[in-house]
């Protein structure tokens, strides 16, 4: 009947295998939230006041940010690598605007909480988290390949005044001893470049 079911439940099933860690005070908001999150079928643990740091097993992070509170407390979030963050705040002072900034936080929730929207905070946040993951994988191959780039480009220009050969077929050299020898171009360019104490 649906046209939309398995994406659905795929939706479902990926926040069922989350762990959710929830930093906040132990009152009636918290257990609100945590049992929402429990009937959603979240794995959930609660702690206050913050850890030092962030444990391991973490996937998303809902954490309390007050105007009392200084931010620097959970400082650790904004290093946090690939989890998920959702503030959780009463107020819009510049303060904790700055914080929110600071911190990278990919979700805010307002206080105070209604069960209302705790869902898509959720999804957005860590559809933003995994895209930001994205990025700094792609981000890491790039710098990877331009480093390489430049090995091989000055590879070539030794190789090509050494030999006295135009830099192509400096290159092709440098290509078909890769070819040969079964090791990427990027490790014959650094053989070249330590043979020649560069």
């Amino acid at each position: 009947m649906s046209s939309f079911p398995t994406k659905t439940d795929d939706l479902v099933r990926r926040l069922r295998r989350m762990r959710i860690l929830v930093i906040h005070p132990d009152d009636e908001e918290r257990a609100t939230l945590v049992a929402h999150l429990k009937r959603i079928g979240c794995q959930v643990d609660m702690v206050w006041p913050a850890p030092d740091s962030l444990p391991d097993y973490a996937d998303v992070v809902l954490f309390l940010l007050g105007p009392n509170r200084d931010a620097n407390t959970v400082s650790w979030m904004a290093n946090a690598g690939d989890i998920a963050r959702i503030a959780i705040i009463s107020f819009e002072t510049p303060e904790i605007l700055n914080a929110l900034e600071r911190l990278h936080v990919h979700g805010v929730l307002s206080k105070p909480i209604r069960i209302f929207g705790v869902l898509a905070a959720l999804t957005t946040a860590i559809g933003l988290a995994r895209h930001e993951a994205t990025l700094r994988t792609r981000v890491r191959s790039l710098d990877e390949t331009l480093k390489a780039r430049r090995k091989i480009e000055q590879a070539v220009a030794l190789l090509s005044e050494s030999k006295g050969i135009d830099e192509q077929s400096a290159y092709k050299r440098l290509r078909d001893k890769s070819q040969n020898s079964q090791r990427s171009i990027g490790e014959i360019a650094d053989a070249i470049i330590a043979a020649n104490d560069v």
